[in-house]
C-alpha cells in the first residue's frame, strides 16, 4: 500500500474529490507534518509546501502540471495585523507551513523592509500568519483591521502568480505513482467544478458564492510557465537567505 499525504484544507478540495484507489492510502496532516513524513520515507508523495521541493530536490521529484497556486489572491494566506504593516515589530508566523512562513519574511523583509521580531508567542504579536481554513474563518469574524493577503502582495511585486504547494513524490517511489496521482487529480477537478458550479458542493460554515469565489477566482491548480517562473524567483530568495543549504 503506498501512502500519499494530504493537507486537511479546503484547497486541496479539487485534487481529492473522486479519489479513489485501492493501492493508495491517503495520510491526512497539516502541510509541515507532512513534509517531516514524506522526508522520513513514511509516506511516498504528497501535495505539501513547494519550499520542500525546492530545499531537498535530490529527494524528490513533483507531478507535472499541478500545484496550489493564488491567482492574483491567495485568500486563505493571510497576515492578520492591529496596526498597519509599516508599523509592525513583533510577528508571529503559523508553524503548519514552511512556504508561507517563508513567504511571510520575503513580504516583511524584502518587500517593506522591515526588521520584525518573530515571536513564538502569538499574544505577543503586533500580526500572525493564518492559513488554510483558519485563515478564512478568521477573516469571516472580522476582528482585525488589517488583513494582508500574502499572494496579492507577490502578485503587486512581480505580477506572477505564487506556488503554495506541489505534488511531490520521492525519487525512490513506485514509477507507476506519479502518472497515477495525474490521473486522479484531472477526475477528481473535472468532477468538482462541475459540481461546484451546479450548486452541489456544501461545506459547513460556507455560502455557495463564497466557495465558488475561493476556488475559481483565488485558487489555481496548473503549473503552467507562470508558476515556473515564480518558483525560480521563490528559489533564489531562499537561496539567498540560506535556506536550501
Amino acid at each position: 500500500m503506498v501512502k500519499v499525504g494530504k493537507v486537511a484544507y479546503l484547497n486541496t478540495m479539487p485534487l481529492f474529490y473522486k479519489w479513489e484507489d485501492p493501492n493508495i492510502q491517503l495520510v491526512y496532516g497539516h502541510p509541515s507534518e507532512l513534509v517531516l513524513k514524506l522526508r522520513e520515507g513514511n509516506i511516498q508523495a504528497g501535495i505539501v509546501s513547494s519550499a520542500e521541493y525546492i530545499i531537498n530536490p535530490h529527494i524528490y521529484s513533483y507531478v507535472p502540471d499541478i500545484s496550489i497556486s493564488s491567482k492574483e489572491y491567495a485568500c486563505s494566506v493571510l497576515i492578520f495585523s492591529k496596526v498597519p504593516i509599516a508599523e509592525v515589530k513583533n510577528v508571529y508566523l503559523t508553524p503548519n507551513s514552511l512556504t508561507s512562513k517563508y513567504l511571510s519574511v520575503y513580504v516583511l523583509e524584502e518587500i517593506y523592509g522591515l526588521k520584525p521580531i518573530y515571536t513564538e508567542e502569538i499574544q505577543k504579536a503586533d500580526c500572525f500568519l493564518l492559513i488554510g481554513d483558519e485563515a478564512l474563518l478568521e477573516k469571516k469574524r472580522g476582528r482585525f483591521p488589517y488583513i494582508y493577503d500574502l499572494g496579492h502582495e507577490w502578485y503587486k511585486k512581480h505580477q506572477l502568480p505564487f506556488v503554495f504547494a506541489l505534488f511531490i513524490v520521492r525519487k525512490d517511489a513506485p514509477l507507476w505513482l506519479a502518472q497515477r496521482i495525474s490521473e486522479l487529480c484531472s477526475a477528481s477537478k473535472k468532477a468538482f467544478f462541475k459540481d461546484l458550479i451546479q450548486g452541489k458542493v456544501e461545506i459547513e460554515g460556507f455560502e455557495q458564492e463564497e466557495l465558488v469565489e475561493y476556488f475559481t477566482k483565488c485558487l489555481h491548480n496548473g503549473l503552467g510557465e507562470k508558476e515556473l517562473t515564480s518558483l525560480e524567483i521563490f528559489m533564489k530568495f531562499l537561496d539567498s537567505r540560506g535556506y536550501t543549504k
